[in-house]
């Protein structure tokens, strides 16, 4: 994936229970996407709540979604202690993460990688590395 490619569509159940389809969020607000290795993790907790922590100033123009090999009660569960305003996606057989160049080294996680999809269902910018303030910075100064 690049820059100016069109995000492959997909649809995945969150830690609601819900069917997200990304083609239903595009052309409402720019989408920040984000893959992370898992749940209940030390750096993933922090991405995730670092990504909590600014949602307010972003959630006007901005739709955050996180994505991760994780079960949905997994999801449910980490989502609620930390009290996420976001879905979580599951995504147990890496199809779409494989999708985004998020399947991690030897298929065994999901890489950490953030993707900007725009309005148009292009994207926009990718961060990578697994250093999670890198991916909350970049959150941080879209506001």
């Amino acid at each position: 994936m690049k820059v100016g490619d069109l995000a492959p569509n997909f649809e995945l159940k969150s830690h609601t229970g819900e069917t997200i389809k990304l083609s239903s969020h595009l052309g409402k607000k720019k989408i920040i996407l984000f893959f992370y290795v898992k749940d209940n993790t030390p750096g993933c907790t922090a991405e995730v709540k670092g990504f909590k922590d600014h949602y307010q100033d972003i959630s006007e123009k901005y739709e955050l979604i996180g994505i991760n090999q994780d079960s949905e009660d997994s999801h449910r569960k980490f989502s609620e202690r930390i009290q996420l305003p976001f879905k979580l996606l599951s995504d147990p057989g890496k199809k779409v993460s494989s999708l985004y160049d998020a399947k991690g080294a030897l298929g065994m996680y999901t890489r950490r990688i953030t993707y900007l999809i725009g309005l148009d269902g292009k994207i926009e910018e990718i961060i990578e590395g697994m250093a999670p303030s890198k991916h909350i910075g970049f959150v941080e100064n879209l506001r």
